[in-house]
């Protein structure tokens, strides 16, 4: 049952990540903490999990979206790389804290998400007018994105699509640029949460390297496969109105996974 839930959460993680720009944590990381709730680390083997599927779901997210023309790689660079610099923070933090704390921390911050895009204009309707970040706006928004992201394990897109959408960006393009700027977050949280379940000497099994549980990341990594195409697919075609719509309906769906565990 374990394994047939992990592959047709895969195919779905796999549509979501290229079709909003996330699928990790907001799917990953309820499905895992449900799955290994006996654990003391339950959240942060979730958290490990979810950040590793992200870097491969993001990988070919990236190569799709970038064939379809829909990233537009003016708006990912400077700010990819202090994302980068604040998930090495976020990441230290989060292995250091109890796992019901970042849990209700995940909870927090998914609140005030979907309350700030339902209650802010520019989200749901389309700004006319484009703009970009000045370099300081890129410099403190890129290290607090890369350090919530990796903390919470949800990825930059809980911050960058709302971010592009205030910009002016429609969401095809918003939740496009979401897979390169959470790429940073997924390889360093990655590899920092390896290595700090490692430094901890916590033994949670032979399936796992540090706090990432690799079963789970096989079986969503090959199944995305499948739904990725999907996704872009699909993203190119969704009226944006409805896209945005859609984007906030699911992160609620996460919120209420979390808070009735």
């Amino acid at each position: 049952m374990e394994y047939a839930l992990l592959i047709v959460f895969g195919i779905f993680t796999g549509i979501t990540s290229s079709l909003f720009g996330f699928g990790g944590g907001f799917i990953v990381v309820p499905l895992i903490f449900h799955l290994v709730s006996g654990s003391k680390y339950s959240m942060q083997v979730a958290i490990a999990t979810s950040v590793c599927v992200m870097m491969i779901n993001s990988i070919v997210s990236i190569y799709r979206h970038n064939k379809n023309g829909q990233i537009l790689w003016e708006y990912a660079f400077p700010m990819i790389y202090y994302i980068a610099v604040g998930t090495v923070f976020g990441a230290i933090i989060a292995s250091k804290l109890e796992s019901n704390i970042v849990r209700w921390l995940f909870v927090a911050y998914l609140t005030y998400v979907v309350f700030n895009c339902l209650y802010k204009k520019h989200f749901i309707n389309q700004m006319k007018d484009l703009s970009r970040l000045t370099m300081w706006q890129s410099i403190y928004s890129g290290i607090f994105i890369g350090a919530i992201a990796a903390a919470l394990g949800v990825g930059g897109s809980i911050l960058t699509v709302p971010l592009m959408r205030k910009l002016g960006l429609a969401m095809k393009h918003a939740v496009a640029l979401a897979n390169p700027l959470s790429l940073p977050v997924a390889v360093v949280g990655s590899v920092a949460y390896a290595i700090t379940g490692m430094m901890a000497h916590i033994h949670l099994g032979n399936f796992y390297i540090g706090f990432i549980y690799l079963p789970a990341v096989i079986i969503f990594a090959t199944f995305g496969f499948i739904g990725i195409p999907i996704g872009v697919k699909l993203s190119g075609l969704i009226p944006d109105k409805i896209h945005a719509k859609m984007y906030v309906s699911l992160l609620l769906l996460s919120l209420l996974a979390m808070l009735f565990e």
